[in-house]
C-alpha cells in the first residue's frame, strides 16, 4: 500500500477460451462466399447466350451473364461513392451545429 491507502493490483488478462473453439470449422463468411461462388457459376452457366450491346453508338456482342455482373459491379461502386459522399456531407453538417451549440 501507498500513502493514500491504494495498493497496486497487478492481474494477467487472458482472454477465455470457448470449448472447441480451435475446431469450430469453416467461418460463417467463408461459407456464404462459397455458396454465393456456387449460385454465381451456376447463375453464369445458365445465362451463357449471347446478347448484342449498343451503348453510344458502340455495339458488341457479350453473354447475358457477363453484362449482368458488371451492370451490379458498375451499380454497387456508384452506390458506394454516392453513399460516402452523402455521409461526408453528415458528418459536416454535425459537427457544423455542434460548433454552434456550442458557441451558444
Amino acid at each position: 500500500m501507498d500513502d493514500n491507502g491504494i495498493h497496486e493490483v497487478v492481474e494477467e488478462i487472458r482472454p477465455e477460451s470457448r470449448p472447441g473453439a480451435e475446431t469450430a470449422g469453416i467461418p460463417w463468411a467463408a461459407a456464404l462466399l462459397l455458396v454465393w461462388a456456387v449460385l454465381l457459376i451456376i447463375f453464369s452457366v445458365q445465362n451463357a447466350g449471347v446478347t448484342t450491346v449498343s451503348f453510344l453508338g458502340w455495339s458488341w456482342d457479350m453473354p447475358v451473364a457477363l453484362l449482368v455482373m458488371i451492370t451490379a459491379l458498375i451499380t454497387l461502386v456508384l452506390a458506394s461513392v454516392g453513399s460516402a459522399f452523402y455521409r461526408r456531407r453528415r458528418r459536416k453538417r454535425r459537427a457544423t451545429k455542434r460548433a454552434e451549440r456550442s458557441e451558444n
